[in-house]
């Protein structure tokens, strides 16, 4: 029975850490798709980032000193809307995400990240955070905050 005991508490130990490691991968993934969907008008990939429950939360800075704030899904999907109408792309936009830090309590999990878009404009940065709900096995959002670095972004949308 002792025998029995080590042997179930080594193979926690090796592969709790494991688990750890593909939530982690699985809410990378999911953050990156949410963005990619947005920026190649898949409004599918994109909504299927995010928990369609009433408190979803958005928030980001704008250009020119004001902000966006909406709460619940039905909301955020009228206010990205008219992004997915187009089919046609402006621009190609490439994401880099970097420097993660997740938090993972159970079924919620906290993220901060360093995001750059690169389009042919230039580059944009910001600083990320998300909040995560694990419904289902699987992971989505419920909450974003993005704090764009606006600095040299009118210079881009002028040169245009």
């Amino acid at each position: 029975m002792r025998n029995f005991v080590v042997v179930v508490a080594l193979w926690c130990c090796l592969t709790v850490p494991g688990w750890t490691q593909s939530d982690q991968d699985a809410i990378k993934k999911v953050l990156y798709n949410e963005t990619e969907g947005f920026f190649t008008r898949d409004k599918a990939k994109w909504a299927n980032a995010w928990v369609h429950k009433p408190y979803v939360y958005f928030a980001a800075n704008l250009y020119g000193g004001d902000f966006l704030l909406v709460k619940g899904w039905d909301n955020l999907e009228k206010q990205f809307a008219n992004q997915f109408k187009s089919k046609k792309l402006t621009d190609k936009v490439t994401i880099q995400n970097a420097n993660y830090t997740i938090h993972q309590n159970g079924n919620m999990a906290f993220v901060s990240y360093d995001q750059t878009l690169l389009d042919s404009q230039g580059k944009t940065t910001s600083k990320e955070s998300r909040v995560l709900e694990k419904i289902n096995g699987e992971w989505k959002i419920i909450n974003v905050i993005a704090l764009t670095n606006l600095k040299n972004f009118g210079l881009a949308q002028k040169a245009k």
